[in-house]
């Protein structure tokens, strides 16, 4: 009886540690998507210029909208959905568009600079964006403010551009990410373990540092797995550009985070039986958890497209069928 009760609090502690997926839907519409995001009623599938809507609740599709184009209702290139209160805040190349809920087109806007500039989020009295600038014949990648026009203003953040023109090319080189909350910016982009926070300035208010984390060695089993990869996505360039290709000695600190909850979830490229890496903290920056949640990559590269809403974390995965599965795993 001791040694059954042993076990039972065992397997209890790994699924509160860990959580657990499970699959709850078929997503049959779709044949490639890029990204899911998800708001208390609706989740919203991205593939190329096409936005699917599906209910929550049922998970059946509710309504698609979008192609490729530069007119009004079309997306050039991508679209990236960032649902608010009472709409959708719809980016694609050169373009930002508010849609309602329901798919319908309210209005657009379109950046003064540039195709370089994209990404956009927002804040008072504007948007956070990416940006492109040179430098002494460099590419560099930059985090800007931009005002309610999508004109480009303050830089924020910089980083060398892992392509140039000539040299290596450096893959799984330190991220640029950042996202908007509560009229806050939340950004990597420094080495190390670290998340700034500014305010709508940009004036930076605090950062959450792990000064003691540990690097996750890269290994020549690694850059194998990352070179086969390369090949299959860019079968075209990769003779041609495989004499170039420069790997790390460790993976990057961050792989990605999310906001969501009134939480900040960092995950890490440490995984372990399809698991990964994440620290939780508050929005203050006070680390809440540390535990490895479900969370698959479709190759060495590229995690399946997920994310995180009302504690959970939702990820489109391919089965052996060529289906699309949602799978949620609880992360309370």
């Amino acid at each position: 009886m001791k040694k059954n009760i042993l076990v039972f609090i065992l397997v209890f502690m790994i699924f509160v540690s860990f959580g657990f997926s499970k699959k709850v839907a078929i997503i049959s519409e779709v044949l490639k998507p890029s990204t899911i995001t998800v708001d208390n009623e609706q989740i919203y599938i991205v593939e190329k210029t096409s936005i699917y809507i599906y209910s929550l609740k049922d998970f059946k599709l509710k309504k698609k909208f979008g192609k490729d184009g530069e007119g009004p209702g079309e997306f050039k290139i991508f679209a990236n959905v960032f649902p608010q209160k009472d709409s959708l805040l719809i980016n694609s190349l050169g373009k930002l568009s508010y849609y309602t809920k329901d798919g319908i087109l309210k209005k657009e806007l379109k950046t003064k600079s540039g195709f370089g500039s994209l990404l956009f989020y927002p804040i008072k009295n504007g948007f956070v964006g990416r940006g492109f600038t040179t430098k002494d014949k460099k590419y560099y990648l930059t985090v800007n403010l931009f005002d309610s026009d999508l004109n480009k203003g303050k830089e924020l953040y910089r980083m060398i551009s892992p392509t140039q023109q000539t040299g290596k090319i450096n893959i799984l080189s330190r991220s640029l990410v950042y996202q908007t909350h509560s009229d806050k910016i939340f950004i990597t982009g420094k080495e190390g373990f670290g998340l700034d926070i500014l305010d709508n300035t940009g004036k930076k208010l605090y950062s959450i540092v792990r000064e003691d984390y540990k690097k996750r060695k890269f290994t020549s089993e690694d850059e194998k797995k990352f070179r086969e990869t390369l090949k299959l996505l860019y079968r075209a360039q990769y003779d041609r550009i495989k004499s170039r290709i420069s790997f790390p000695n460790y993976f990057p600190e961050i792989l990605n985070f999310f906001i969501a909850d009134n939480k900040i979830y960092i995950s890490t490229w440490k995984w372990e039986n399809e698991k990964i890496e994440f620290f939780i903290y508050g929005l203050k920056g006070k680390l809440i958890k540390h535990l490895f949640i479900p969370f698959v990559f479709q190759n060495a590269l590229q995690p399946y497209p997920a994310v995180i809403k009302n504690g959970k974390l939702y990820q489109l995965i391919e089965n052996d069928e060529e289906e699309w599965e949602l799978h949620i795993t609880d992360i309370k």
